[in-house]
């Protein structure tokens, strides 16, 4: 499952204006991108809006076909044809490129999920998982494994499916995905239900540690889920005070309440464990318009159990028959499906690897015309293989003698930068004589002033290369190549960076907290406001939202600092409260 934000207006308003006034696309498909998966409202609606008949490159249709159908699979939008997605999967096959190769067939395997083509879905899925191993994106990995997994589960190839889940739960730790890891869970423990009475205590264990997880969420389709699967569990536990609960629960998150049927089948179940046989009647009956013969099959058996109870033998036995065609139907149709999945599993791996060679024959037909000519090629890849190591060999040993530089010149900056401080310090006590004529006192305050103008340059080169410089800008390129860092901003980071802000500066995190009585998370956005990083990525730093960044920023000016509303900027306050007190 997936986390859904908040759409930000500006955003497709902006980008619609690009539309209208740039002819440039690729940009705006790049735009669209970066915006997926955090704003996939406000992707999906710049996407729609691109004229298609104004993409002129193959390149720039395919990446359009490829975003349009990821924006619409993480905006919850069933997709029904797949002749979309395979554009850009032949365009990224012909091309080579694995990153967008794994990432086109991972959509590809969710339309075909989509479409209910089972062993289609696996299949591309499972190509895609071998792509994304080749190119280590786990964060690919693990919604590949939850799409895997869930196809497995549905299929009941229980043991398959508990091992890919196993799987995604490792990865959603390490990534810190805590919605992969909820549902990673609650799977676990439907799987484990589904194995018997033994293993109903860990089903249990399993699903109230996601459904834990989970409330600390806003995803009400992965709490939905997890609800029902609880209200089963208990069912099956003959537990039916808990089961009602549940159910209950989960029909309170239900969007549409008139046509929820699998809802309406909990509910049912939990009346009937709860011997309620009037509101499980009510409920079975109103989820019976349900296409799925797995709920259907269910709802005949019980609504024939009922009919059993109260003495009603003839309509039982009317009951179960027509109860038994869907469970037949449906035990056929697993057997099918089950079948298929295995065959997709052996046929993936053949179709990556023929792939791979119709690729590498189709780049290479010129120059394989003979075994010469390929032994040559060899050779040449070879020689070719050993330069690249040694030039990389070559590259590290320069940046580390970089690197060492550059800890020499800090340490020598930082020892001149000293010394004019102790410079500085003498003359201000020497201006403090009486001895001194006009022109001495004139002559010593022109160097102090000129001191004072090294010491600022000296700061700037010093702090530049400081730890926490280093580590901020570490944060910042891992937000650009990754979207996330495991690297985060300490609390010693925070006071080196007040620390060298006030030495910049002339205390200037002191006059403010004493002028403007700011929190201490507000001298931190402050002293980032003063260094050169961009502001665009200050919540990467801070751990917060670019809005709430802006946000944090208009209420220092106006509340602490009392300018009017829109009046003024942070940036521009700090920067003229610092040239008249430095």
């Amino acid at each position: 499952m997936r986390a859904r934000t908040v759409v930000l207006i500006a955003t497709p308003t902006a980008l619609l204006a690009a539309c209208t006034e740039r002819t440039n696309y690729n940009t705006l498909l790049i735009q669209a991108d970066s915006l997926m998966n955090l704003q996939p409202d406000s992707a999906l609606h710049a996407l729609e809006s691109i004229p298609t008949g104004r993409l002129n490159t193959e390149t720039d249709r395919a990446y359009h076909t490829l975003l349009l159908t990821q924006a619409r699979d993480k905006n919850y939008i069933r997709q029904t044809d797949d002749s979309l997605i395979q554009v850009a999967v032949r365009y990224y096959d012909s091309m080579g490129d694995a990153t967008m190769k794994a990432r086109a067939y991972y959509y590809w395997g969710s339309v075909c999920r989509d479409m209910n083509k089972i062993k289609k879905s696996i299949s591309n899925f499972l190509i895609a998982n071998i792509l994304a191993k080749e190119i280590k994106d786990i964060s690919l990995q693990s919604r590949i494994c939850n799409n895997i997994g869930y196809l497995y589960y549905a299929q009941d190839l229980n043991e398959q499916a508990d091992s890919i889940y196993r799987e995604a739960e490792q990865i959603a730790i390490l990534l810190g995905d805590s919605l992969l890891q909820i549902e990673a869970l609650s799977q676990q423990g439907m799987i484990q239900m589904e194995k018997g009475k033994p293993f109903y205590p860990k089903a249990e264990k399993l699903m109230l540690q996601a459904q834990y997880m989970a409330k600390m969420t806003n995803n009400k389709t992965l709490n939905r889920t997890i609800l029902s699967a609880l209200s089963t569990l208990y069912y099956r536990m003959e537990n039916g005070k808990k089961a009602v609960e549940f159910a209950k629960q989960n029909f309170a998150l239900q969007e549409d309440t008139t046509f929820c049927y699998n809802a309406f089948y909990i509910l049912g179940n939990a009346y009937y464990e709860n011997r309620q046989y009037d509101s499980a009647s009510f409920y079975l009956n109103k989820a019976l318009p349900d296409k799925s013969h797995a709920i259907k099959a269910g709802v005949y058996k019980l609504l024939s159990d009922i009919a059993k109870a109260s003495g009603d033998f003839k309509t039982s036995l009317d009951l179960e028959r027509t109860g038994s065609i869907y469970t037949d139907s449906l035990r056929n149709n697993r057997n099918r499906q089950a079948y298929s999945v295995i065959d997709a599993e052996k046929s993936a791996q053949i179709a990556h690897q023929q792939k791979k060679h119709d690729s590498v024959i189709s780049k290479y037909n010129g120059l394989l015309l003979s075994v010469v000519a390929a032994a040559f090629l060899a050779l040449y890849m070879l020689k070719r293989y050993r330069r690249r190591t040694f030039l990389l060999e070559e590259e590290k040993d320069r940046l580390k003698e970089v690197q060492t530089a550059m800890q020499q010149q800090n340490a020598k900056l930082e020892e001149e930068q000293r010394q004019k401080e102790n410079r500085i310090a003498y003359l201000e006590r020497e201006l403090e004589q009486l001895h001194y004529d006009a022109a001495q006192k004139k002559q010593l305050r022109n160097e102090l002033e000129a001191l004072n103008h090294e010491r600022v340059l000296l700061l700037t080169s010093t702090q530049k290369y400081s730890d926490v410089k280093t580590k901020m800008k570490q944060i910042i390129q891992d937000y650009k190549d990754h979207d996330s860092s495991e690297l985060h901003m300490e609390k010693e980071d925070w006071l080196q960076l007040i620390a060298e802000t006030d030495r910049r500066w002339n205390q200037i995190t002191l006059r403010l907290c004493a002028d403007c009585k700011l929190l201490q998370e507000e001298i931190h956005l402050c002293c980032l406001y003063l260094t050169d990083l961009p502001v665009s990525y200050f919540g990467c730093l801070l751990g917060c939202k670019r809005d709430t960044v802006y946000k944090k920023a208009n209420r220092i000016v106006e509340k602490r600092m009392g300018f009017p509303h829109g009046s003024t900027s942070l940036q521009k306050v700090l920067k003229e409260l610092c040239v008249k007190t430095n």
